[in-house]
Parts: C-alpha cells; sequence; structure tokens
C-alpha cells in the first residue's frame, strides 16, 4: 500500500497513512511531533464534522511544486471524489472521504504568496463533480492572473451539451481543460500531463476564439 498525504490548507495540518518509521522519523525532525491518529476513524469523523458547518470544497490534498500536473512548477488541489472512480488515485473516489473546507480557505493556500508556481492545477477525483466551487475557484485564480488547468474525466462536448452554468463558467474561465477518463489499458506514460492516450489536453483559449 502506498503512502498517503492529506493536507488541510484551512489548517495546515498533514495526515499521514501508511507510512513506516523510516519515513516518520525524518517528517517529525523537520515537521514537529505527530499525532498517532490511526485509531482514530473517530478522531476522523469529528474533524470533518467540525469543518461540515462551513464546508463548501471536499478535498483531498493540495500538493506545491508539482512538475507533472501542467507545465512548470504548479500548486495542485487534488477534490475529493469521483463518481466514474477513474481517477487513478483510488483514495479520492469516495464523496465521503477527505477535508471539508471553504473556497476562500483553499483558494488562499493555492495562492500563497511565499510559494513560487507557474499555475494551478485542479485535479481529483472529479473537480466538475463539485462544479459551483470549482467554478468559485477558478474565478478567484482567474482574478488573480494565475494560469489554471482542470482535470476531468468528463468529455469536453457533454460538459458543454449540459448546459450547467456553473460548467459553463469553468470552460470559459480556465486556460486548459484536461478532459477524458483515465483508462488503465490506455495507460501511457510518454504523454505529458496525462495518464492514458485518450485523454486530451485541449486550450480552451484557442477553443473559445
Amino acid at each position: 500500500m502506498k503512502t498517503e498525504y492529506t493536507i488541510n490548507p484551512h489548517t495546515g495540518e498533514m495526515v499521514v497513512r501508511r507510512a513506516d518509521e523510516a519515513l516518520l522519523t525524518p517528517l517529525q525532525t523537520y515537521l514537529g511531533p505527530s499525532e498517532d491518529a490511526e485509531c482514530g476513524q473517530s478522531h476522523q469523523s469529528q474533524m470533518l464534522s467540525h469543518y461540515s458547518q462551513s464546508t463548501q470544497v471536499r478535498i483531498a490534498a493540495v500538493v506545491h511544486g508539482s512538475l507533472v500536473d501542467g507545465p512548470g512548477l504548479r500548486s495542485v488541489a487534488f477534490m475529493q471524489g469521483c463518481p466514474s472512480g477513474c481517477s487513478q488515485s483510488s483514495h479520492t473516489h469516495s464523496f465521503g472521504g477527505g477535508i471539508g473546507t471553504t473556497v476562500s480557505a483553499l483558494t488562499s493556500e493555492l495562492v500563497r504568496s511565499d510559494v513560487v508556481r507557474d499555475g494551478v492545477t485542479l485535479s481529483g477525483g472529479e473537480p466538475l463533480a463539485q462544479p459551483e466551487a470549482c467554478a468559485q475557484i477558478v474565478k478567484h485564480l482567474k482574478d488573480a492572473d494565475i494560469h489554471v488547468i482542470v482535470y476531468s474525466g468528463f468529455i469536453y462536448e457533454d460538459l458543454v451539451r449540459a448546459k450547467d452554468p456553473a460548467l459553463d463558467r469553468v470552460l470559459a474561465l480556465a486556460d486548459v481543460l484536461v478532459d477524458g477518463p483515465f483508462v488503465a489499458a490506455l495507460r501511457d506514460e510518454s504523454l505529458a500531463y496525462r495518464g492514458s492516450s485518450n485523454q486530451r489536453v485541449i486550450d480552451l483559449a484557442k477553443t473559445r476564439e
């Protein structure tokens, strides 16, 4: 089982699951003492319940400095929940998993001034399964003149045909859409920014023109 990291942008709390002692020791050296929460399904439930009062978006993690989720260095928000279950990260599939936070808190983490970035990527999970939150996040990012990439298991043409106001705002504002479900049989590690050959990297600005 792979080690999983979850970072709550609202509190800065990191949760590490399935880590061995060899990994935990250096983490504690750099980040300080940890608290064992493995017995804490109840602890986790209490934490999620605490944020549910003001939840506008559910995320799995935020990562800074990614080189694989678009051109340059990128801050990435991994959204929680995927209706098709096609995401390569199975822990992001459940809509009841992850951490609830607010669009404001998440956006503040994604635009932190102390982080060097060339853009922001919304991945998942399925970002467009939370269309209103996704639209708000993209709007805030574009207001800050930040390059935005959105990954989606949905097809661009289907998103247009849905005539959903929130989806329309995402397509009207984001710079790039990587569309289509990840298909294991079509996995191709030679492709830039895509997991399988059926997926497309769509320049939304040129498409809008």
